[in-house]
């Protein structure tokens, strides 16, 4: 029982992660078209976005890996 709820919540999460990522490049590509007239501020919020999607994916993964037999 345990197991197929954390499968389905790193699933969410790493879901969530993937959009984020998509918003930041998306972010990236807006700044690089305007030509980052903002002094490289949002150039590096864009740049943050994809990092942190990233690291959500990346802990949707480790959760899902997690070993929760001892829960029965």
């Amino acid at each position: 029982m345990l197991g197929q709820v954390m499968s389905k919540l790193s699933g969410g999460v790493g879901f969530l992660g993937s959009v984020l990522i998509v918003m930041g490049l998306v972010n990236l590509g807006m700044s690089l078209k305007d030509g980052a007239q903002g002094g490289g501020g949002q150039l590096a919020g864009a740049i943050a976005m994809i990092v942190g999607g990233g690291v959500i994916v990346g802990a949707a993964v480790y959760f899902g890996t997690l070993d929760t037999s001892w829960a029965g």
